[in-house]
């Protein structure tokens, strides 16, 4: 058994050792912002979705969405895309950023307050300003 290299870890400078938990609270804290994005996207995309398989199941056979809920699918898409605009920018190095959408989109639910989108960008935006 080679003990030099556990001698060598163990013998290591006090500052590596110092240095090592703040990049890997700002690697945590980047992980979390964007499994975050990527959670709020995931529900985003689910109501397009949503909301395209409710119109083909009325009975006209019309696939897509119906045209009173275009503005509101074109929302949550542009939600979708700056949140991945935010997610590259995380991972090309930047610092401080944040999606350029902070406020949740207009809910087809008659209670915003108990809807788990509403909750979760009010979570990002916390996340964002305090990360």
């Amino acid at each position: 058994m080679d003990t030099s290299t556990v001698e060598g870890n163990s013998g290591a400078h006090p500052n590596e050792i110092d240095r090592q938990p703040i990049p890997r609270a700002e690697d945590e804290q980047l992980q979390y912002k964007i499994q975050l994005l990527l959670h709020i996207n995931s529900i985003l995309l689910a109501r397009v979705i949503q909301m395209a398989n409710s119109a083909g199941s009325d009975g006209n056979g019309n696939a897509g969405i119906p045209e009173q809920l275009q503005p509101l699918a074109s929302q949550y898409l542009k939600r979708v895309h700056t949140n991945l605009q935010c997610i590259s920018q995380i991972n090309q190095g930047a610092k401080n950023v944040k999606p350029l959408i902070l406020d949740p989109p207009q809910l087809l639910v008659q209670q915003p307050a108990q809807d788990i989108l509403a909750k979760l960008y009010l979570l990002m935006t916390r996340v964002f300003e305090i990360w």
